[in-house]
């Protein structure tokens, strides 16, 4: 029987077809731009394969995988949709950690980004967070006000693979100075036959306690019609999780009154209070992938595909939190204290200690629709053309809100004349951090708090692109020069950024806005409206060792949703919600590009050894108009449209040396470019009064985005060595090297207006740097090992990248670096991951650990110093069986070590914050026909 028949389960299983039958263009390099290259049949082929064989399972994903890696014209790594589904990887960002060089952040329980800072991607590649995304190789972002598609959206059931390119050469479509992922679907072609897979998977979540689920299901068939062969498939997921996550918080350490505590070091320091948070919420996902295909002729092939995905994210985020400031903490002197090496408060306790506690809730839903349409035409036997056609249209809202209750009971108390103030006793030391108040009492008594504040935020956006493509190339005959390849692209893309920010203070003569009432006006009691408040932490609040007591948090009036839970809030004060966008809200751009490339393929032999790949040249120009408007100081408005254009050139040029069939070595050069956000371009200026000016430079101030920023650039160096010693079995390692100009940082400008000169408050590409490191990757079945030890396998890679960029927190005369590392990159990162295949049983067991990174350059009240993360490891594991040739059983485990997340403030001995989430347990059930 001719060719490989390879079994991919990811959720809803797929079978593929991969030899040359129905050989098509689904790389995602020929994708990039539609170009007709290598097709992924082509690059999964293995020479050293016997073509007879039949192979399925784990061990076909690692073959494919590594054929791709192996055979591809650039440097990739890949993940099959076995890795994906077999792995216990709820979305696709957890996917990506398993890839050398990609770290991904954690939040909510998930591989995510912060709901505050959507517009940061979750991973990074090589340290770096601009990497420009693909869906079945074409450019897709959404609509946050980044660059980045929403991957943790995706279910990863919808996927067939995912590919990292590292080095891309010129027909790779240009935005990732890091590099690019892309993620690629199912096509009816990719199986000679009718497939049909349903799967149903449960989840529990420890932590939260609640159970989740998700199901999905594929259908894919071919017909042989009068007009040609004619190919669908259509793929739906539905899943819904929930969360919990546990935090404590001990604020930034400051130098203790002198004599106050005995014994204490020279150095001494300890908190100035402490903190809890308590999120909980779920997350919903709706993902639709189908596609449509038609092999009208021998040499005419056209493919239809439309991708859905819907996400919904439910959070609700209670905060208990001391409010002292200043620039000494309060020990209380009757207490033991205990201090590290470094002068650092362990364990003691804290006097005069002021508390309120917020809540806020929020909302997000966002949508994604994809519709293309490619075409891939072969007029000879030599040429092949490719035309390719994406509409792209996302949304992106969002609706939050937020309750104050506070200890104090009037404006402008502090710790020489506010009530409620509470002893604090903590201790760091053991495997958990714990504090707790001595009067428990306080903080549950309705009669000690008042509502302060209230807060309301309304976030719609929209984005839609549309990108026309052609490419083509021609095989030569003979010579040096084996291809030529080239092509043209144009996408005009636009996004409107639409987001409110309204808060009122809460007096008893009445709401405020501008929160400006005198000194001892009174808060409005919680007594007067008790249903304003619910008890709290959850059940078992980090593992059960802080506010042992019990605490109070806001809660809002029963409505349905968070909007309306807000209108209900406010009509009891008689404050109103800010339910339009004015001017100052919204922000507009349209982006254009125009682009054109051109690679020359060669090949030639030298000394024994074949040489193979590729010089070429990307041509990209912009066009920009951001559309915004102008506040003057006396109050009056005006449009305002900025136009932005530039032109670049990003050559790129690789090689790769063939020493034998399983030995081979690469070098890549590549120029790269990613355009700042969408929401940094705003055009939005407020001048503030020319009056007031600044002592040092004589000029007045204003405020905006810029429009008028350049993109980052990179040169990146890549040097790799390949040993594929078996069909599953490899060990890779590569230097790399890149040197990026541009970063983006807040700055002044002086920028002229109304014939006068102001200091404007911006963003400015004023930072460079360099990130430089090395790979090394390894996997193996041990087939040579006897009976069912035949069955274990291994894979394993280590990254080490080392980053240096300037610092723009960094003043004179301070102790603030002036250089640190990129944040969110760790200096070591490696995975190890136990393999078991052999008969109906197969069994993962995944280690996943990243050494400590910049989590922050400068942290939230930590006066400038950077915030760094220690070491995280996550141990996952998975055991699948099949009970027949067609149904499966699956049980999976995520954080089985609930492991604790821990930041600190400069130095290790300055924790900052303690997090925990939960472990996530799932069993799954495939049918596949």
């Amino acid at each position: 029987m001719k060719g490989t028949y390879v079994r991919l389960f990811a959720g809803a299983s797929f079978v593929a077809l991969a030899g040359a039958a129905h050989a098509q263009t689904t790389i995602p390099a020929a994708q990039a731009t539609g170009t007709v290259s290598q097709t992924s049949d082509q690059a999964a082929s293995d020479p050293t394969n016997d073509q007879d064989i039949i192979v399925t399972g784990v061990r076909a994903s690692l073959r494919s995988a590594q054929a791709i890696k192996r055979n591809s014209d650039q440097i990739v790594d890949s993940i099959s949709a076995q890795d994906i589904g077999k792995l216990p990887d709820v979305n696709t960002t957890e996917a990506l950690q398993r890839v050398t060089g990609v770290q991904i952040q954690r939040r909510y329980g998930e591989g995510a980004t912060d709901f505050d800072h959507r517009t940061s991607p979750a991973i990074t590649v090589r340290g770096l967070t601009q990497v420009q995304n693909f869906l079945d190789g074409r450019a897709v972002y959404s609509a946050s006000g980044g660059r980045a598609f929403d991957l943790e959206a995706i279910p990863p059931e919808l996927l067939s693979g995912v590919d990292v390119y590292k080095n891309a050469p010129a027909n790779i479509i240009e935005g990732g100075v890091g590099g690019a992922v892309n993620l690629r679907t199912r096509r009816p072609f990719d199986s000679d036959k009718q497939v049909v897979s349903l799967t149903a998977r449960g989840n529990y979540y420890d932590r939260v306690d609640k159970p989740g689920y998700s199901v999905s299901g594929l259908y894919s068939n071919r017909f042989d019609t009068g007009i040609g062969e004619i190919g669908f498939l259509v793929n739906a997921v539905y899943s819904k999780s929930q969360y919990r996550q546990d935090g404590i918080l001990a604020n930034q350490q400051q130098p203790i009154p002198a004599g106050s505590v005995t014994g204490a070091p020279a150095n001494a320091k300890a908190p100035l209070g402490f903190q809890v948070y308590d999120d909980l919420g779920d997350r919903r996902r709706l993902g639709i992938a189908s596609a449509l295909q038609w092999q009208a002729t021998d040499n005419l092939l056209l493919t239809g595909q439309y991708q859905y995905t819907k996400y919904w994210f439910n959070r609700r985020g209670a905060y208990y939190y001391s409010v002292n400031g200043g620039t000494q903490s309060r020990p209380l002197p009757s207490a033991t204290f205990t201090f590290n090496d470094e002068g650092y408060a362990t364990s003691g306790a804290l006097q005069n200690q002021l508390f309120e506690t917020g809540r806020f809730d929020q909302e997000l839903w966002s949508q994604s629709q994809n519709f293309t349409l490619g075409a891939d035409w072969s007029p000879t036997d030599r040429a092949k053309i490719h035309f390719d056609a994406q509409y792209l249209k996302s949304y992106y809202n969002a609706d939050r809100n937020g309750n104050v209750l506070s200890l104090f009971t009037a404006a402008g108390q502090t710790e020489a004349n506010a009530p409620n103030q509470e002893i604090v006793d903590f201790d760091l030391r053991g495997s958990r951090p714990r504090w707790d108040v001595r009067n428990k009492a306080l903080l549950t008594d309705p009669s000690k708090y008042a509502t302060t504040f209230i807060a309301d935020s309304l976030q719609r956006n929209d984005a839609d692109q549309l990108a026309l493509s052609y490419d083509l190339e021609y095989d030569l005959e003979g010579g040096f020069l084996k291809k030529l390849r080239g092509g043209a692209r144009y996408s005009d893309n636009s996004i409107d950024l639409r987001g409110t920010w309204n808060g009122v203070c809460l007096y008893q003569t009445g709401p405020d806005g501008s929160c400006s009432a005198p000194a001892g006006t009174p808060f409005i009691p919680l007594t007067q409206n008790p249903q304003l408040a619910m008890p709290g932490p959850s059940k078992n609040f980090f593992d059960g060792n802080s506010v042992t007591g019990g605490l109070l948090y806001p809660a809002f009036p029963q409505a349905n949703g968070v909007w309306a839970q807000t209108k209900a809030l406010y009509a009891i004060f008689g404050a109103k919600t800010k339910d339009a966008f004015t001017p100052g809200d919204l922000n507009s751009q349209n982006e254009k590009t125009y682009t054109a490339w051109g690679i020359a393929d060669y090949a030639f032999e030298a000394g024994g050894v074949r040489f193979d790949g590729g010089a070429g040249v990307r041509l990209v120009k912009t066009k920009v108009v951001s559309s915004g408007t102008l506040f003057n100081s006396d109050g009056t408005i005006s449009p305002l449209s900025i136009d932005k254009s530039y032109t670049r050139a990003l050559p790129s040029f690789n090689v790769r040396a063939r020493f034998t069939d399983e030995i081979q070595m690469r070098f890549a050069y590549s120029k790269g470019l990613a355009r700042p956000n969408f929401d940094q371009l705003s055009t939005n200026l407020t001048l503030n009064n020319p009056n007031q000016v600044s002592p040092i430079t004589g000029r007045p101030s204003a405020n905006s985005g810029n429009p008028r920023l350049n993109p980052i650039e990179s040169d990146n160096y890549d040097l790799t060595a390949e040993w594929y010693f078996a069909p599953t079995g490899s060990l890779t390692a590569g230097l790399f090297y890149k040197k990026v100009d541009g970063f983006l940082a807040s700055g002044v400008v002086v920028q002229n207006f109304q014939g006068r000169a102001y200091d404007v408050n911006t963003v400015l590409n004023s930072g460079n740097g360099t990130v430089k490191g090395a790979e090394i990757g390894y996997q193996q079945f041990f087939d040579f090992l006897p009976g069912l030890l035949s069955g274990f396998g291994i894979q394993a890679n280590y990254t080490y990248v080392d980053s240096n960029v300037s610092n723009p927190f960094a003043t004179a005369g301070s102790n603030i670096p002036t250089q640190v590392p990129l944040e969110k990159l760790s200096k070591h990162n490696y995975n190890l991951i136990g393999l078991y295949e052999k008969g109906p049983l197969t069994a993962r067991l995944a280690y996943n650990w990243r050494s400590s990174y910049l989590d922050q350059t400068t942290g939230a009240g930590a006066n400038g110093i950077p915030q760094y993360a220690k070491p995280y490891a996550s141990l996952d594991a998975s055991i699948s069986v099949n009970v027949t040739d067609h149904v499966a059983v699956s049980a999976d485990a995520v954080n089985l070590t609930n492991r604790m997340n821990v930041t600190y403030i400069g130095t290790a001995a300055q924790p900052l914050q303690y997090q925990l989430n939960d472990r996530r347990f799932g069993l799954s059930l495939r049918a596949t026909y």
